[in-house]
């Protein structure tokens, strides 16, 4: 399979809104592979002392990561790469927190053939890494998202409030492209 044939999908959306699990349960259930979010797992996050040149590093960190992905992908045969989180992120947490958004996210940007945002419709979950448990606040970022996404060609909210039907929701939304694709 060529890499041009892999579809690349980006989950994006404020925290606590099943990117997660969307990411495991779609690339399960379509065959495909999974590119983790690189900020989870970085020692600046982790410590509280993310600055903008960390962003920036970790958008690097995330497009190289899809691109190994979409690499694997061609040469296992896998039909997909879903990525738990895109350049919108990073963005949006740039912009949150310094004012401005990172440098360097034009790779990431561009890697997704479809990206999925996750809405705030499911319960939020305590977890060392999240800042935002009045839904008000993520509702008020979700906003932020679903204006941007609005620019991208191929994207589609998933809304339902049950991950079984966000799983349905995102399955739809790829055949939708794989029939434009076609």
């Amino acid at each position: 399979m060529s890499e041009s044939a892999v579809i690349r999908i980006a989950v994006t959306g404020v925290e606590s809104t099943g990117k997660t699990t969307l990411t495991e349960a779609l690339s399960a259930q379509l065959g495909g592979l999974v590119v983790r979010e690189c900020a989870r797992y970085d020692a600046e996050v982790i410590a509280g002392q993310a600055t903008l040149a960390t962003l920036e590093r970790l958008a690097q960190a995330q497009a190289e990561a899809c691109e190994v992905a979409v690499q694997q992908a061609a040469a296992t045969g896998a039909v997909c790469v879903v990525s738990d989180t895109d350049a919108l992120v990073l963005r949006l947490w740039g912009e949150h927190a310094f004012d401005r958004a990172p440098e360097g996210l034009e790779r990431l940007e561009a890697w997704p053939n479809l990206t999925l945002l996750c809405a705030p419709t499911i319960p939020w979950e305590a977890d060392p890494l999240r800042s935002m448990p009045r839904l008000e606040d993520r509702m008020a970022l979700h906003g932020a998202y679903t204006d941007a996404i609005a620019a991208l060609p191929n994207h589609a909210i998933i809304d339902a409030g049950t991950h079984e039907k966000r799983l349905d929701q995102a399955v739809r939304a790829l055949q939708n492209i794989a029939i434009n694709r076609g």
